[in-house]
């Protein structure tokens, strides 16, 4: 069986127009008089400038007639017909701003986090993946860019067409070579913009990978560990000197986007020139052979004006359209990963659920609701098992097979670097395997027969590099909200766990939260407090099978063997798998798996391996000399 986990998730791109009606579509659905709110912001803001160019118009008009009761009745109408224009568009618009913000965040910023916690653990680590997950969240995170302006400038898309043809309409009229002169502006304003834009996506890669220092060394610079190597070491002056050299190659890469997006500017100021000297001499003639008078002067040199400005909005607004839609679409890959059991979702666009929807109920439309099969504890086989990460062609191992009976304590031991880490993200799901196959009680899993979620709640597993969360001590050993924690059943894990009498002498006992980032209260558990926090909530899920990933690697030798036969016993009804590269630590396991570049090539107890004379008992030897050196010397 081939697996396509590192092929690349195909994604179709969709049309500004497209992403334009998706977005506004969550909005409509989510607020229904929004349509109606936003046809009568659109009919004021083509409007109000309209009654801006008239105003000077009437006042000349008013002036030179004599007529001042008429002049100061028109001026005063119109005046009022600007006063409601402006707080109609006000109030419309406020309601407009909420509604696209209220929908990116009730809408969008929901559904990017179901998808972060329902995809499949494949589609959020290797860095490709990562790097659509951050584009995603890019586009959610702002009113400024991504979705919600694109809903902002789609808005004013149609605001400019309904304003550039009514302007454009009245300059027509009174000479098409102004209009021709115009729209030649637009054209060349368009043509450097995409100058401008492909020298602007040609140094994007350049530019997010400068940010992105510029990240870390911030980062670094807040850290508290890294914060004592700087001062111990002196490594302030090595900073500064880093910091001020990305700085300065930030400076050459926005410099030379800047040059061309000046392009633009020079562009409209060469066309401005014709246009403007056209509309005088027209206009000018016209006032001098009496066909107008100085108030139409007025009026059309306004209409001329205002179709310009109109032309540019519009050429900037459908830059701005192109940009905010690619940021949609980043939206889209992301939500179009295959969710937890490979599947990828049927409406890829843009998925909109209610506020209401919970993550559970997410969870279950993605995975088939099927026999899972998995009797307890499980037996679990790898068939020929090969893999390699997505944007790698090194294989981690190449036709791996072993089997896990139910209720066995197997434990895999090799030097770091030998594959045991990947091979406990295959057994845990986590990943299908690039080539070969994965059993569970005999069914396959990763083709749709056995659901992934249903497998994982039978694991229970200690990861290396895990860290508890910053919630309460019972919330990390439940995982679950605290209405719903059985509090009895968590003191009981934790004093299984030999945390207990701690966590009794915290402030707020098992409510005091895990470090100071949300609770001022919080405590700073050690190495060794965390282990058993970490074996309590493995405790609390009572998983069938359970996984130790090395998870008391930077404990000494005597004490990680001591925590592994505690493991042990919690274990003495379940299937287990021990992993770690000290040999003494898994003596008690009943059958051990020697893992070399990526193969098995020992196996059997330690009493059997040790006696076959082979690479297992030579390491064995080498470790416990150098453990027993290390312990004269203490």
């Amino acid at each position: 069986m081939k697996n396509n986990q590192n092929e690349k998730t195909k994604v179709r791109k969709n049309s500004a127009l497209k992403n334009a009606f998706i977005a506004y579509g969550a909005v409509f659905k989510r607020y229904p008089a929004s349509p109606v709110i936003l046809i009568l912001y659109i009919i004021c803001r083509v409007i109000i400038p309209i009654t801006y160019t008239i105003i000077p118009a009437t006042a000349i008009r008013g002036i030179t007639s004599g007529d001042l009761q008429n002049f100061l009745i028109s001026v005063g109408l119109v005046l009022l017909a600007v006063l409601f224009l402006n707080m109609l568009a006000g109030i419309t618009n406020a309601y407009l701003q909420g509604y696209r913000l209220f929908t990116r965040s009730g809408v969008h910023m929901i559904n990017f986090f179901k998808k972060s916690i329902t995809t499949g653990y494949m589609n959020i680590e290797p860095e490709p993946k990562h790097k659509i997950m951050d584009k995603a969240s890019d586009a959610i995170s702002s009113n400024y860019h991504g979705i919600e302006h694109l809903m902002q400038q789609s808005m004013e898309f149609v605001i400019l067409i309904f304003g550039m043809f009514s302007y454009g309409t009245a300059v027509f009229m009174l000479d098409w070579k102004i209009m021709a002169v115009t729209i030649g502006m637009f054209i060349a304003d368009t043509l450097c913009r995409e100058w401008a834009i492909r020298y602007s996506d040609k140094h994007r890669e350049e530019r997010s990978v400068l940010f992105r220092k510029i990240n870390y060394m911030k980062n670094s610079i807040k850290n508290v560990s890294a914060g004592k190597d700087i001062r111990i070491f002196a490594l302030e002056g090595w900073f500064h000197s880093k910091f001020e050299k990305l700085l300065k190659d930030v400076e050459k890469n926005q410099r030379g986007i800047s040059l061309h997006w000046y392009s633009p500017t020079v562009a409209d100021c060469l066309f401005m020139l014709p246009r403007d000297f056209l509309a005088y001499s027209l206009l000018i003639a016209k006032v001098l052979s009496g066909e107008i008078d100085p108030a139409t002067f007025t009026l059309y040199l306004g209409l001329v004006s205002g179709f310009a400005n109109w032309i540019y909005g519009l050429s900037n607004n459908l830059h701005n359209i192109r940009a905010t839609s690619h940021e949609f679409n980043d939206y889209n890959d992301f939500m179009a990963l295959d969710d937890m059991n490979g599947s990828v979702p049927e409406d890829t666009d843009c998925p909109i659920k209610s506020d209401n929807d919970s993550v559970k109920s997410d969870q279950a439309s993605v995975i088939p609701a099927l026999d899972a099969g998995i009797s307890l504890p499980p037996e679990v086989e790898f068939k020929n098992v090969a893999f390699n990460y997505e944007g790698s062609d090194k294989k981690i191992f190449e036709k791996l097979s072993f089997k896990i009976r139910a209720g066995e304590k197997v434990a895999l031991v090799g030097n770091n670097g030998a594959g045991k880490t990947t091979i406990v993200k295959l057994l845990c799901g986590l990943y299908p395997p690039t080539e070969g196959e994965i059993f569970v009680n005999g069914k396959l899993l990763w083709n749709g027969s056995m659901s992934i979620q249903k497998y994982m709640d039978t694991i229970s597993v200690l990861f290396q590099d895990t860290n508890p969360f910053a919630f309460s001590v019972a919330e990390n050993v439940a995982s679950c909200d605290a209405k719903d924690i059985d509090r009895e059943r968590v003191r009981d894990c934790l004093k299984k766990a030999g945390l207990l009498e701690k966590v009794d002498t915290l402030i707020h006992k098992e409510d005091t939260c895990i470090t100071q980032q949300l609770d001022d209260d919080g405590v700073q558990l050690s190495g060794g407090e965390i282990q058993k926090l970490l074996l309590a909530k493995a405790i609390y899920k009572d998983g069938q099978f359970l996984i130790l990933d090395e998870p008391t690697s930077a404990l000494d030798p005597i004490a990680e063997s001591k925590i592994y036969e505690e493991y042990n016993n919690l274990a003495s009804d379940k299937t287990a798998v021990f992993i770690s590269h000290r040999l003494a630590s898994t003596k008690f396991c009943d059958r051990i798996l020697f893992l070399d570049n990526g193969q098995i090539v020992e196996e059997g107890s330690h009493e059997e391996l040790m006696s076959k004379g082979g690479k297992y008992r030579e390491i064995f030897d080498i470790q416990s000399h150098y453990y027993q050196e290390n312990s004269n010397e203490e």
